[in-house]
């Protein structure tokens, strides 16, 4: 666990936050559920229907807010790194969590805030709604995804994460130097379904790529109709032993490591045939390949774009965002996200 001090900064006041600790994902995919909420006050007051947009507090290293939008206080952790200046434009990562989850536990299990600091940029866990499922019973914290609306109770209200983030960004480009040309947005299952399903339809004009693990578009993460024309880059990332892929569409573990055979599998073929005609690439690929997996980049456009789709599978991995330790492998993603995402800005 990453131990730190740190401020829970409002829009308006500053208040201490209580220090959360999280229990580890194990490789296999266990999900961990937040601690029980504590409430804070909300930044602004309840009869104020739209958000105000205005500078925050901050103190460098972790900041809690609370922030109301669509009349609904919304939780996000934001992490400034120690070397911020704000002569300077700062590039932003926003990170996406998945089912059950919460932005802290996002930011305690995975490295995104050192390699922050290494590289001086801005990173953001936002925390999603609880819902009312028909699928299993109990409070679940999930994205608004294209597909939620099938399995919530009747009577729950979705709440507009796509607004949330938006309100989220004008936030931060209020409070700090915001490079508006470098901001992306990763996401882990659930989240990741978030980044393919919303994110990359209806924000694909604010951010310049994206990065998923262990989600695609399948079961509940999944489009009606497949939008087209749009030219961002993304890079995703599977296990061949991720079993909630594995639940979620019947794919019997392990998948399939080579590309010829990812490329030629049912379920995998669909899922890269819906992303490569989102991103209007064409469905021919480039391998690359080692002990531990197998990298396929589509990065022929249909429409004389520069974008790229990277689908990296990687061997004996479970359902975890990769996160150096969490998996055999020692795989850690932020730092190779990271690099990839540098390639691209509006």
């Amino acid at each position: 666990m990453k131990n730190k001090n740190h401020l829970a900064a409002l829009l308006v006041v500053v208040i201490l936050s209580m220090t959360c600790r999280f229990s580890r994902p194990d490789e296999r995919g266990e999900t961990a559920t937040n601690a029980p909420a504590t409430e804070l006050p909300t930044a602004i007051p309840s009869a104020t229907p739209e958000p105000q947009i205005q500078a925050l507090q901050f103190v460098t290293g972790r900041n809690d807010y609370v922030i109301k939008v669509d009349n609904t206080p919304r939780e996000v952790l934001v992490y400034v790194p120690v070397g911020y200046d704000a002569s300077r434009a700062t590039p932003i990562v926003i990170m996406y969590h998945g089912s059950n989850q919460g932005g802290p536990l996002m930011y305690e299990n995975t490295k995104w805030d050192e390699l922050a600091d290494e590289q001086n940029f801005i990173v953001v866990f936002p925390t999603s709604w609880k819902y009312r499922l028909t699928t299993e019973p109990g409070i679940h914290e999930k994205w608004n995804t294209a597909g939620l609306h099938e399995i919530v109770e009747p009577g729950e209200e979705l709440k507009d994460d796509v607004n949330f983030t938006r309100v989220i960004l004008e936030n931060l480009k209020a409070t700090f130097n915001v490079d508006s040309t470098r901001l992306y947005a990763t996401g882990f299952s659930n989240g990741g379904g978030f980044v393919l399903t919303r994110l990359i339809p209806e924000m694909n004009d604010v951010f310049a790529a994206y990065s998923t693990s262990g989600s695609g578009l399948w079961g509940d993460e999944k489009l009606e109709v497949i939008p087209t024309g749009i030219t961002v880059s993304l890079y995703s990332v599977v296990g061949t032993n991720d079993n909630k892929i594995s639940e979620g569409t019947g794919h019997p573990t392990p998948f399939p490591i080579l590309p010829e055979e990812i490329f030629n599998d049912p379920v995998f073929n669909t899922a890269i045939t819906n992303i490569t005609t989102m991103l209007s690439l064409d469905t021919t690929y480039q391998t690359q390949r080692d002990d531990q997996s197998a990298i396929m980049v589509f990065d022929s456009s249909l429409i004389g774009a520069n974008n790229q789709y990277i689908f990296r599978m990687v061997k004996g991995l479970f359902h975890v965002y990769p996160s150096g330790d969490n998996n055999h492998l020692n795989l850690d993603m932020a730092p190779i996200f990271w690099d990839f995402f540098m390639q691209y800005q509006k």
